[in-house]
């Protein structure tokens, strides 16, 4: 048995140290219950070192290790939850603080031009009495009686213009203290908020390692270690990328909530992106006594309709995942598409297909689930001939592919391992076990023929029963070699494509220990040390859907022409509902041989010439100074690997001298063909084709 294997049943499993015990926003009862499990833990420990051949003692101290272990994880959990409430709170108070200046700002301004009319007022009273006084000798010499009178008016104005004035220049002063002070508090409550935010992510740090050690899953990254490498590494290999206001969105949210936002796509809603499908028909009574040829007629209008409605169900997915706020849905269904693979080209039933994409779409994220679903599945019954499979008569094509290709393994074969699966576990179990497993040709149904079905005692995987097709999906799911299996191909199509077999043997242990649920287990992994390796960045080749999708979301197409895409993703290796045989996609390197990288480039090519985007527009939101600042801008929106100093050179020669992108305007027809050709060439780059 492997090394992670013994440790999990032993209770030693060597994770990370950094125990998580009553301390920074702990509450009481949850410091209180690990300190508890902490007692266990020691009186355990001492029981064993008393008995050490003790099994019961080796199992009471695996048991309060798993206990503590747990809620050290609840305690780290609740300490994010009262950390949160400190952010929420200091956030709450900066943003007050800063309202209140911008309003004392407002009241600064009203008080000043209040000050500066009295001042001018002021002013304009003295000096009327200046010159009244001045000339008051010559107005009564010239026998004007009224003019002393004048002056004592005059004089009662500049006073109580003098006074206003005091008033408004006391009501600045006032204002101006005010602002002093709200700009202290201001400062404060900024000071309190980002030492909120620091331990936020601290407590976060600390919840997602506990986590990862209960879950005996992968080690985290810290918030410290979170960059815009990092996050557009995420969405790329968690969706199909995006913009780089996408990426900040991520950076910004930091790498547990940027996880979480992906993983938990379930809490956001998917608008205008359904299909319509076409009803299911059955033939009238009398159509099936026509004569031949009219049978022949009414049979070629069927699959012409049904080809018109494989060539809408495809434009609708690509749609989707293009479209779709929640990628990481499409990214899992495009997974299961390929494990679980069957072929319009074999079927010839867009209806079927449609069925079970939404299937793998309702259970994306739950394989268990799914392993169910797809032994009552039309479409995979249809096209692994289960129909046929029955009592007597059997056909053990989706019995074999179910144990080799759908969930323990041909490498997981008897002939690999000794708990392996056998030819009997094939041929007289599971195939039996599949009898009168078939459909409603009609309605697209699943239907059980029990007078078809098999209903002896099997034998499978050492255990005996007479199991039915859901029987014999839980005994095969209680095999250990499921999650192994499952995690590889997880492992090979989310990270890379050599294995590091202790992550993968954590990853599996996560699948196991959850019922085959992937949302611990992807979450853990889209955190995980592992997965930013930086063997890991960079180093998965695009499958054509992928780089077609990928270059989509990056530039934001304005008009996709998903027809084109249709014939595009065929003629580069992988048309949508038509893997080339039961088994999937090839992988890898099997998509860039010489004549199918040519047409990768021409389909992107295409499909950035097409798409009318106006990069003039979409690049001016960033301020670049120079053709130098372009070339970096659009390398970091484009390539997860950097380009060799020669290359990047190229580009800025490329582009010529560029004026900054504040003055484009002007030149806008003329820049937005330069960006087009150095992006032409981005997207030729050999860096173009991994993520």
């Amino acid at each position: 048995m492997k090394a992670f294997a013994w440790a999990v049943l032993l209770g030693t499993v060597p994770f990370f140290g950094n125990r998580v015990i009553a301390g920074d926003g702990t509450d009481e009862p949850s410091a209180d219950a690990v300190a508890a499990a902490t007692r266990a833990v020691d009186e355990a420990r001492a029981a064993l070192e008393s008995h050490p051949d003790s099994a019961e003692a080796r199992a009471a101290l695996r048991d309060a290790q798993a206990t503590l272990v747990a809620e050290q994880a609840w305690a780290a959990r609740q300490a994010v939850g009262e950390h949160e409430a400190a952010h929420a709170a200091a956030d709450k108070d900066a943003t007050a603080a800063k309202t209140k200046l911008a309003a004392l700002k407002d009241q600064e301004s009203a008080a000043v031009a209040k000050r500066d009319k009295a001042a001018a007022d002021a002013a304009s009273t003295r000096k009327n009495v200046d010159e009244l006084t001045g000339k008051a000798d010559a107005a009564r010499a010239a026998g004007d009686a009224d003019v002393d009178k004048r002056i004592d008016e005059a004089k009662k104005a500049a006073a109580h213009s003098a006074e206003s004035l005091a008033k408004a220049e006391a009501a600045v002063a006032a204002v101006l203290a005010e602002k002093e002070s709200a700009s202290a508090t201001l400062a404060a409550a900024e000071r309190s908020r980002s030492d909120a935010v620091t331990r936020l992510a601290a407590a976060r740090d600390r919840a997602a390692t506990a986590h990862a050690e209960a879950l005996g899953g992968l080690r985290p990254i810290t918030s410290e270690q979170w960059d815009y490498a990092k996050a557009r590494h995420l969405l790329f290999r968690a969706g199909f990328g995006g913009t780089p206001e996408d990426v900040k969105k991520l950076v910004e949210l930091g790498p547990h909530k940027a996880v979480e936002f992906l993983v938990e796509y379930r809490a956001r809603p998917v608008a205008n992106l359904e299909f319509n499908v076409l009803d299911w028909e059955r033939p009238l009574d009398y159509e099936n006594r026509l004569h031949a040829d009219a049978r022949n007629r009414m049979a070629e209008q069927d699959e012409r309709r049904d080809a018109t409605q494989h060539a809408a169900l495809v434009d609708w997915w690509v749609k989707r995942m293009v479209e779709s706020p929640r990628p990481l849905e499409e990214k899992l269904v495009l997974f299961w598409h390929d494990h679980f693979a069957s072929s319009y080209l074999t079927l010839r039933n867009a209806q079927l297909l449609h069925q079970q994409n939404q299937m793998f779409r309702a259970y994306a994220d739950n394989f268990d689930a799914l392993l169910h679903g797809i032994v009552i599945d039309p479409a995979m019954i249809q096209y692994l001939n289960n129909e046929e499979n029955v009592a007597g008569n059997h056909n053990e094509n989706l019995g074999r592919e179910v144990l080799e290709l759908f969930s323990i393994g041909e490498e997981n074969s008897a002939a690999h391992r000794p708990d392996g699966y056998t030819e009997t576990d094939v041929r007289d179990a599971n195939t039996r076990a599949l009898t009168g497993a078939t459909f409603e040709r009609y309605s697209g149904q699943f239907r059980f023929r029990a007078s078809r079905h098999d209903g002896g005692v099997k034998t499978l995987l050492g255990k005996a029963g007479a199991w039915g097709p859901h029987e014999a999906v839980d005994v095969i799911l209680e095999h250990p070699a499921v999650a192994d299996y499952l995690a590889r191909k997880l492992w090979r199509y989310f990270v890379r494509w050599d294995i590091d077999p202790e992550s993968a043997d954590r990853v599996a242990h996560v699948l196991r220990a959850n019922g085959y649920r992937l949302r611990p287990a992807l979450g853990n992994l889209f955190l995980s040390e592992a997965f930013y390796d930086p063997a890991s960045m960079g180093a998965h080749i695009k499958s054509p859907v992928e780089l077609m999708v990928g270059t989509a979301r990056t530039i934001k197409i304005a008009k996709p022409e998903y027809p084109q895409w249709r014939h595009a993703l065929s003629n580069t290796g992988q048309a949508l509902f038509d893997p080339p045989s039961v088994a999937g996609w090839p992988e890898g390197r099997h998509w860039i041989n010489a004549n199918l990288l040519m047409l990768r480039y021409t389909a992107v090519a295409e499909l950035i010439k097409k798409s009318e985007t106006d990069f003039v527009a979409e690049f001016k939101k960033t301020p670049l100074r120079n053709a130098d600042e372009v070339v970096d801008h659009l390398t970091r929106r484009f390539l997860l690997v950097e380009l060799s100093e020669e290359k990047r050179k190229s580009l800025v020669e490329c582009l010529g001298p560029l004026p900054p992108t504040s003055e484009w305007d002007s030149k806008a027809k003329e820049i937005q063909a330069k960006l087009l050709e150095a992006i032409m060439l981005i997207v030729s780059c050999p860096e173009y084709q991994v993520s």
